[in-house]
Order: structure tokens, then sequence, then C-alpha cells
């Protein structure tokens, strides 16, 4: 006798891909993680913890981001559960890192979702060489913040801390710009020095982001620009 098959599970209906991915996604994808990068000086006024306008761009990246590679459920969940979030923020209002708590896991499981989806399109779809290194380059922007907000809670739930030289502006705290400073600078190597991660957590975290920033471009993106192009005879865009 014949079993019923099971359904999928709710994850697997989540990341099953419903639409085509738009043209020229990894244009888009590469611009919307520009565009968030300068919207940091844009919408930054100076204070300790992420500002909520740059919380709510960042999720709208993200779900725009997953929306582009076709994935209309999980854009729609991230969507859902970023809203709440950000209700959670605005009816709580304190600005202490227990309230941004929510907002902030969302942000690292959204961007993670996000890092994982761009290389597994790239990888797996048939596209010209632009859209696939395009999407290796906005998957490494995306891990830059998805470490920066990593560096943050740590820094603001007290399991690490991190230091800045005493002559920066009076020896002041460390503030959300500056581990976005922090991360990308060890993310491409730079190593400026001028924000120190101190103690276990702190130090294992920049560890395995400087590992991130050297094998990343040198293997996967690699990788993806080696692979055969759709359609020789297309142009490259």
């Amino acid at each position: 006798m014949n079993r019923p098959v099971a359904s999928d599970g709710l994850l697997s209906r989540l990341m099953a891909r419903r639409a085509a991915a738009l043209p020229y996604h990894g244009l888009l994808l590469f611009f919307g993680q520009v565009l968030l990068v300068v919207l940091v000086a844009v919408l930054d006024r100076g204070e300790p913890l992420m500002p909520k306008s740059f919380a709510g761009a960042a999720l709208v990246v993200a779900v725009i981001s997953t929306l582009l590679l076709g994935y209309r459920r999980l854009s729609f969940a991230i969507a859902t559960i970023g809203t709440a979030a950000m209700a959670w923020v605005v009816t709580h209002g304190a600005a202490t890192p227990a309230a941004r708590l929510p907002v902030m896991s969302v942000l690292v499981a959204a961007y993670a979702t996000a890092v994982y989806l761009a290389v597994n399109y790239a990888f797996t779809a048939d596209l010209r060489p632009s859209q696939r290194i395009l999407c290796g380059a906005a998957s490494f922007v995306m891990i830059g913040f998805l470490f920066s907000t990593c560096h943050a809670f740590l820094g603001f739930s007290g399991l690490g801390t991190y230091s800045l030289p005493a002559d920066v502006e009076g020896n002041r705290l460390p503030r959300w710009v500056d581990y976005l400073w922090l991360s990308f600078s060890t993310l491409t190597t730079a190593g400026f020095g001028d924000m120190v991660p101190v103690g276990t957590w702190p130090c294992t975290l920049a560890t395995l982001e400087g590992l991130c920033g050297i094998l990343y471009p040198a293997t996967l993106i690699a990788r993806i620009a080696a692979l055969p192009a759709a359609g020789e005879t297309k142009q490259c865009w």
C-alpha cells in the first residue's frame, strides 16, 4: 500500500523560489548594499545605538534583496517579523540595548539568509558573468553588516568590550557607527586599529570576520567568477 507523501515543512516552503529573479538582480543587490552604506552618514546623529530609521532601512533592503532573487514567501515572512520587531521598538521607546534586541536579532537572521541565498543563486543559476560577480560582491557587503550587528550586540549586551583610543573625541564610549567601521575595516583586512575588541567573544568574532575577509573573496567569489557564462554569445550584462 502506498503511503501518503508528507507535505514540505514550513522552512522548505519559505526557502522555495516561487518566481524568477528580476533582470540585473545582481546589480540591484549590490546597489542596495552601497545605498545602505551611504545611509549611514545620512541617518547618523551621534547616537550610541543604531537609529530606528537605519534599522528600518536595513530591513527593507534585506526584504527587497530576498524578493529580487525570487523568494516571495520568505521575503513576506521577513517583512512581517521585521515589522513586528520595529513595532516593539517604537512602542517601548526606551533607547536601551534590550529594547533593540528584537530588531538586531531579525537583522542578523535576515542578512545571514540573504547572504546564503545570493551565493547559492550565483552558483546554481544560469547567469551572465557580471550578475554572478555582483551577487557575490553584494553578499560580501552583507557579511559586513551582519558582523557589525553581532559586534554591536556583544558591546551593548556586556558580553564583550570594545575600546577606542584615548584621543578619539574625548575618550567617548563606542557608538553604533564605530561597530560598522570596525566590521568593514576587519572584513576588508584594512585593520586601521582605531577600535579594538577586548575579551574572548569580541576577539573571536573579529578573528572569524578577518578569516571571512580573506577566504571569501579568494575562494567563493573567485569560484563564482570562474563559472561558465550563460550563453557565451550574450552581452556580459
